[in-house]
């Protein structure tokens, strides 16, 4: 441990300087972080009701503020992802034709294609400028940074001691969204403690034992199992010296564990919930109900964003489920406009509801975008430990728990959730971190010559061959 902090000091003093000041010559970036602090903070116990009803001004300006970037950018480079969503949309296209609500898909499917057009296009192209990327990571930060003094405060008020009788719900007032929000911030909080020094390595260790806290007692199995494992793969990544302490460590929790000397009942009842173990909290139930959907259309699903409509109903000692169509016009899903109720009904898994709503034409291109994805963060392992790339796994581990939490919970295409677009956002700066560290295959990239209007064909330099 001694080697680890006296090689972080040495290599703090190489950090790059970073200007937040540039945040304030740039309408734009100021929208964009406006927008970011708005949705985020639409989602904080009773301070959220003061920003909620404006989250559709957050997420149009957000979309303003990304999509002007465009006008800024020479060209735009398409990767393998982007060509994966294009597939996704087209298919959802497809699957609007035989929806029995098109009009609901069709407006669903709208409000996609705008975050892609926003958020892949126009923020892709942005991030990929200069140090945009570490702009919103740091802006990311912040969130992480609000959002666990929050929690802290609520803690203070609301616990008797520091073991809590039940599941804390933290600054977001439900247990399971505050073990998400710990399993993600923990990388980037972590990041901060490595290249961090004096009172602010301080202020942020002090951080990340709340956010431990907040991981550990909110009793997300799932955040718990994603948090702590993206804990050892940070610590391995960056302590070399101590990867055999590490490996003894778990290597022996594991065997006190199966010898019985450790058991799940040494930890507190809301945390092992042995009852619901054998249907993950009354989710398997729901995935079979909403694989049986699927299989009576496997091709083309049965139409984008049908999943709120799913009525399910009990027959003897099982789940079945129907489609039942609301009463929704194109206006009622634009808010502001619309009167009808929507659906709200949830699988509880991204990827068996893609399934569902768009078949396997639609579930492909979506499955592919998350190979794309976790190509690049297996690449990214593979380089040595500097300030960007040490930025860029801890994105990696971000996104990494997004995709473990796209199997628990149907999160990336929630309706009326802020968090949504900033999981989307992070993605997308994930990737522009890569590319800044050229972790991606060879390419042929246009570059100007300054002499001519011609375009000169530049291999991209490979960082892992």
């Amino acid at each position: 441990m001694t080697r680890l902090i006296q090689s972080t000091t040495r290599n703090i003093s190489s950090k790059p300087r970073f200007a937040w000041q540039r945040i304030l010559r740039d309408p734009f970036a100021l929208l964009i972080a406006f927008a970011c602090l708005g949705l985020f903070l639409c989602s904080l116990r009773e301070i959220g009701q003061y920003f909620y009803p404006y989250r559709w001004h957050f997420t149009v300006g957000l979309a303003i503020g990304l999509v002007g970037m465009l006008g800024r950018v020479p060209g735009i480079v398409y990767r393998p992802e982007h060509r994966c969503l294009t597939a996704f949309i087209l298919v959802g296209a497809l699957s609007v034709l035989i929806s029995p609500m098109p009009e609901y898909s069709l407006a669903r499917l709208a409000s996609f294609l705008i975050m892609y057009v926003a958020l892949f296009i126009g923020g892709w192209s942005w991030l990929k400028q200069g140090r945009n990327y570490e702009l919103v990571a740091k802006l990311l930060l912040l969130t992480i940074v609000l959002g666990a003094m929050w929690s802290l405060y609520f803690l203070v008020q609301e616990l008797p001691g520091f073991i809590p009788g039940q599941r804390v719900t933290g600054a977001f007032g439900k247990a399971t969204g505050t073990g998400s929000f710990a399993a993600a911030g923990l990388p980037l909080v972590l990041w901060k403690v490595r290249w961090s020094q004096g009172r602010s390595r301080v202020f942020f260790l002090f951080v990340l034992g709340v956010l431990l806290y907040l991981l550990i007692f909110s009793g997300g199995r799932a955040a718990i199992i994603g948090g702590l494992a993206a804990f050892i793969v940070w610590t391995w990544k960056h302590w070399r010296s101590g990867r055999l302490a590490i490996f003894l460590t778990v290597s022996a929790i594991m065997f006190l564990f199966v010898s019985g000397v450790l058991s799940l009942d040494m930890l507190p009842d809301y945390i092992v919930r042995e009852e619901s173990l054998p249907t993950f909290t009354g989710r398997i139930p729901r995935w079979k109900v909403g694989l049986q959907l699927f299989m009576e259309s496997p091709i083309l699903g049965h139409g984008y964003g049908m999943t709120r409509y799913v009525r399910m109903y009990e027959e003897g000692e099982r789940l079945t489920g129907v489609i039942v169509p609301g009463q929704v016009t194109l206006l009622d899903v634009i808010p502001g406009f619309g009167t009808a109720r929507l659906g709200r009904m949830t699988l509880h898994s991204d990827h068996v509801e893609r399934l569902m709503e768009m078949g396997i034409l639609g579930y492909v291109p979506f499955a592919l975008f998350w190979f794309f994805i976790l190509r690049r963060i297996a690449r990214l392992f593979w380089l040595p430990i500097t300030y960007e790339s040490s930025l860029a796994v801890a994105l990696a581990l971000n996104v990494a728990y997004v995709f473990l939490d796209s199997f628990m919970h149907g999160a990336l295409f929630a309706i009326n959730a802020p968090g949504v677009l900033i999981a989307w956002f992070g993605i997308a700066t994930f990737m522009a971190a890569t590319e800044k560290l050229q972790v991606y295959p060879r390419a042929n990239l246009c570059v100007s010559s300054t002499s001519s209007t011609a375009s000169i064909p530049v291999p991209a330099v490979l960082a892992i061959r």
